[in-house]
């Protein structure tokens, strides 16, 4: 625990990174996928890359758990619940958007298929989870008296807001943009997360070779 909790930064940076990547290495905007409308879909029976897919979200799912006391212990400065509920937050998103994503297969047929359902709920928690974890750091900004992080966290969750809204609505008819948009507002809620993990990797990066140019 102390390891995950001194080196989570890692788990965390890779995690992002990887599920930024997903759409891009599973060629989710290629000709092979132009019918695909939602990511979660490269995960469906006959798919190419349906296995791959799977794999890839249940290895970030554990990526994001292991991240957990990380975050917990980094916030624990500012408050104990706050710190508890950050390390709850982003183990809940990997168990909801990547694990269940990766074992209970994509469908339309919310009541009628409980995988489907589980695959729906599981996605519908993990987002939830991933909003207010940048909710949360919003409320830590205006505490800190930090006007242009807070002003950055708001656009960036209207941005991911609207982006969710129309691909729920299905207001387009093409799949490309409907895509578009999920990883649109998906990646707006990364980003907070990414400048935090990446800030603090380069921050050990540069404590480690301060301490061996030292001897």
């Amino acid at each position: 625990m102390k390891f995950l909790k001194k080196y989570g930064f890692l788990f965390l940076l890779v995690a992002l990174l990887r599920e930024i990547n997903l759409p891009f290495f599973m060629g989710f905007f290629s000709e092979t996928s132009k019918h695909v409308w939602l990511l979660s879909e490269l995960g469906q029976p006959g798919m190419p890359l349906r296995n791959a897919f799977k794999i890839w979200e249940i290895i970030d799912g554990i990526l994001f758990i292991l991240a957990a006391p990380y975050l917990a212990n980094r916030f624990k400065q500012y408050s104990r619940k706050m710190a508890i509920t950050f390390g709850w937050l982003i183990a809940l998103y990997g168990i909801g958007d990547c694990l269940m994503t990766a074992l209970f297969d994509y469908s339309t047929n919310y009541f009628t298929d409980p995988a489907a359902f589980l695959h729906a709920f599981g996605s519908f928690i993990g987002s939830g989870a991933l909003l207010l974890i940048n909710f949360s750091l919003l409320l830590l900004a205006k505490k800190n008296q930090q006007p242009k992080i807070m002003l950055s966290i708001i656009l960036l969750m209207l941005c991911s807001v609207i982006a969710g809204s129309l691909v729920e609505l299905k207001i387009f008819a093409w799949p490309l943009i409907n895509g578009i948009l999920q990883c649109v507002m998906l990646d707006t809620l990364y980003l907070p997360l990414l400048v935090i993990a990446a800030k603090d990797t380069f921050l050990w990066i540069s404590g480690f070779f301060a301490k061996n140019n030292s001897h």
